[in-house]
């Protein structure tokens, strides 16, 4: 009878060894995602900038996601860690930080998901 316990046990501590964040492999949508994402963290943390509604439409619209994919669903560690690390720069060097990302998705960019205004 202590069999099955120990089976369980060791099924159990397989399940959570394999399961552990760390091990969680890049989702191919991570740089559509980042974009997304680093756009909408510039517009609430960056003075005077705003998601250009239209072309973020389009630009999800074009690669198949929604709201839930960009802002609910749960991101990849490595997703995450440039999530992270964007906002850790946001905080040593603000402005720095949201020059390059007006670059990246403003106007002139080849996305245009950020405005200003």
């Amino acid at each position: 009878m202590i069999v099955r316990p120990l089976i369980v046990a060791a099924a159990w501590a397989a399940f959570c060894f394999t399961a552990q964040p760390h091990r969680d492999q890049a989702s191919p949508q991570d740089p559509v995602l980042l974009s997304g994402i680093e756009a909408d963290l510039a517009s609430r943390r960056c003075d005077g900038v705003r998601i250009d509604a239209e072309h973020f439409r389009a630009f999800s619209s074009q690669v198949q996601l929604n709201h839930a994919d960009f802002f609910q669903k749960p991101r990849s560690v490595r997703l995450q860690a440039a999530l992270d690390d964007l906002d850790g720069r946001l905080r040593s060097d603000k402005r720095a930080t949201c020059d390059a990302i007006w670059v990246a998705y403003g106007p002139g960019s080849r996305l245009q998901l950020l405005r200003r205004g």
